[in-house]
């Protein structure tokens, strides 16, 4: 739809897709205070502006949360309307390029019919409209669409217009009164998790998703979105996260965190579990939080030799071992015979103080950090010299 002539920024973006739109920007006065979100004001300023800017008389304006589940924030300005049906477009629009930190500015001279509905219809045959989006401070993702011009936005006037814009939206943000924002460190706390974590209510809407968790939904192989709410493989599986959050909502002196495991796999080759509490105090308690720890075995096995002291041929065989292959596989793998796998083996349990081979995946629990590489190395320390 709107990638011919695709012209890339970059700028940092963090989304989430949402199909519920807002009341539109012309509502009574007396409503707004009720009903409108927290910048509405400074996006209608913006849609004004952006107007100006490019010598439109319309302007449709949307703000997509970052936060999953989140409601769209609209303005419109002129001609401009707010159609419900373009939500899902507006969002996959907001999304595009995620991963890769980029914003746009594109003239869309081909005039489809979402443009139509937003800004309504061109003029004249000659008519022509400019799409945007970029990140705005707080990480959500602000999508625009202006017409009609007179003249074809051209390939000279981007940059500029794109810096133009840009200006506009921090002028019109940083002006508009701004409550209190009592989840920005929270965000900020659930995005440092080095697994894929989430932020659920009673009833598993998500209401928060770190970078790890959007990506794990993405997957849809252990958890999924189902309807804004998070679900498991199977009935049971979404039956038993439910259980267990209420479990953990329930109010109890000194409580944990994370205090219930819900399997969410339990095939040989891919078990997952997922770990469940209240959520930290910036949250308020009505929110639980669920935890997915990924296995890596790779990085397990060096956490492991790295906090005991280990040899890297020490390391290859436990990394093996994590993976659940045998003396035999394991010997193969290496060009080594299944007597000396086990010989090995045996020597690396007396250095790590185990008796049985599952507890290498206790160890590898142990040696995990929750936040990031940059915990794991503080937690483990250098890594060790491949002599010895």
């Amino acid at each position: 739809m709107y990638g011919r002539g695709f012209r890339q920024y970059q700028f940092r973006v963090n989304h989430a897709e949402s199909d519920k739109p807002v009341r539109n920007a012309d509502e009574d006065q007396a409503d707004r205070p009720e009903r409108q979100g927290p910048n509405q004001s400074a996006i209608e300023y913006f849609g004004e502006a952006v107007a100006e800017l490019f010598d439109c008389n319309s302007c449709y304006v949307a703000v997509v949360p970052r936060t999953i589940g989140s409601e769209l924030q609209e303005a419109r300005i002129g001609n401009a309307v707010i159609d419900p049906s373009c939500a899902t477009t507006v969002a996959r629009i907001a999304r595009k390029g995620a991963g890769a930190d980029c914003a746009l500015l594109e003239p869309e001279n081909a005039r489809t019919t979402f443009v139509r509905k937003l800004i309504g219809r061109e003029p004249g045959s000659s008519s022509h409209s400019v799409i945007g989006r970029f990140a705005s401070r707080d990480r959500s993702t602000v999508v625009f669409v202006a017409g009609w011009r007179r003249a074809a936005l051209t390939r000279a006037e981007i940059p500029c217009l794109a810096r133009a814009v840009r200006a506009v939206w921090k002028t019109a943000d940083s002006l508009a009164p701004r409550p209190v924002d009592r989840d920005s460190d929270a965000a900020a706390w659930l995005e440092k998790l080095a697994c894929p974590a989430f932020i659920v209510d009673e009833n598993l809407h998500v209401h928060e998703a770190n970078p790890g968790g959007q990506d794990l939904l993405s997957r849809r192989e252990l958890v999924q979105m189902d309807g804004g709410r998070l679900a498991g493989a199977s009935g049971p599986v979404t039956e038993s996260l439910r259980e267990a959050i209420r479990e953990a909502l329930v109010p109890r002196p000194g409580q944990v965190r994370l205090n219930t495991t819900v399997p969410l796999s339990t095939e040989r080759q891919q078990f997952a579990f997922a770990k469940i509490g209240a959520a930290p105090t910036h949250y308020d308690k009505s929110k639980a939080l669920v935890i997915v720890p990924q296995f890596d075995e790779e990085l397990g096995a060096h956490r492991i030799a790295s906090a005991f002291g280990l040899n890297w041929a020490d390391e290859r065989i436990i990394a093996r071992i994590l993976q659940f292959q045998c003396p035999r596989d394991i010997g193969a793998g290496l060009q080594l015979t299944e007597a000396t796998v086990r010989t090995y083996t045996k020597r690396i349990m007396l250095k790590l103080g185990i008796n049985r081979q599952a507890e290498f995946f206790l160890l590898y629990h142990l040696t995990q950090s929750p936040f990031g590489a940059a915990g794991r190395e503080k937690a483990i320390g250098p890594a060790p010299s491949d002599a010895g």
